[in-house]
């Protein structure tokens, strides 16, 4: 296969799983990208130049990015709502599969109390989050909260702020939208595809996801090793989100099964380069 098109090809993949977790809360584009180990590889190139040289790469990704989420993120919501303890625990294999190569990076060999404190701040933030930061139950519909300027206004910042989440492994844009009581709303509006709400959500998100990309970007550069910490804190701290406890019963071993597999696959791809 020509290179240019395999190029392609894998960005569209790659948008595909990308879009595909996105509605799943402790689940962020930069879980997705730290598993598939293209996380700083990614910031460090992305600039204006960047773009143009590959923007059928990058067309093929957003596109990818799309059907996952209006399409293939359907049958993940499925999963959930029948098969909740199995798809939860392969989260939790993924994750606990790429924290080795987190490590590594947050602190090259040397462990600092500074990489400590930074990782404890973080870890600090998702516990409270995991237990003071609401839940679906206390989201609003669009119904419920109508559509006056106020709320169009509200759903643009939060929206924004939650894009920008969408960077942060194990953070996420869906679990910020529950922390603003706007994630129902965001379900909504994808699932009946409501146009004007679709329109603020995507604005905002675009504007969202160029803030993070820029002040990542700027970490990456003079912090490196204190982010890593940062992102292993979040990281290891979304697992008090995703874990939805055990059934001792032929599920409960099948999803001890299966977060021991996806452990596997993501030590193997985090190692690869």
């Amino acid at each position: 296969m020509d290179f240019r098109l395999k190029k392609i090809l894998m960005n569209f993949i790659y948008g595909s799983i990308f879009g595909f977790a996105s509605p799943v809360p402790g689940i962020s584009a930069g879980t997705m990208a730290i598993l598939l180990n293209v996380y700083d590889k990614f910031f460090n190139s992305f600039n204006r130049a960047f773009l143009l040289k590959n923007t059928p790469s990058v067309i093929s990704f957003l596109l990818g990015w799309a059907i996952g989420l209006f399409g293939i993120s359907s049958i993940m919501m499925f999963l959930f709502d029948n098969h909740g303890q199995i798809i939860s625990f392969a989260f939790i294999g993924l994750i606990l599969g790429c924290l080795p190569l987190i490590y590594k990076k947050a602190t090259e060999g040397k462990l600092e109390i500074r990489n400590f404190i930074v990782f404890l701040i973080a870890f600090g933030a998702m516990a409270f989050l995991a237990f003071f930061g609401g839940d679906l139950a206390t989201n609003s519909s669009i119904e419920q909260l109508g559509t006056t300027p106020l709320t169009l206004t509200w759903l643009f910042i939060a929206s924004f702020v939650s894009s920008m989440a969408m960077l942060i492994p194990g953070v996420g844009g869906s679990l910020m939208m529950i922390a603003f009581g706007i994630y129902t709303i965001y379900l909504e509006s994808v699932s009946t595809f409501n146009i004007p709400i679709l329109i603020i959500f995507g604005v905002s998100m675009v504007f969202g996801v160029l803030a993070g990309i820029v002040i990542t970007r700027k970490l990456l550069k003079s912090f490196a090793k204190l982010l890593y910490s940062a992102i292993c804190g979040f990281i290891v701290g979304s697992l008090l989100i995703i874990f939805p406890g055990i059934s001792m019963d032929i599920e409960g071993i099948i999803s001890v099964i299966v977060m021991c597999f996806c452990f596997g696959v993501a030590y193997w791809l985090s190692k690869k380069e």
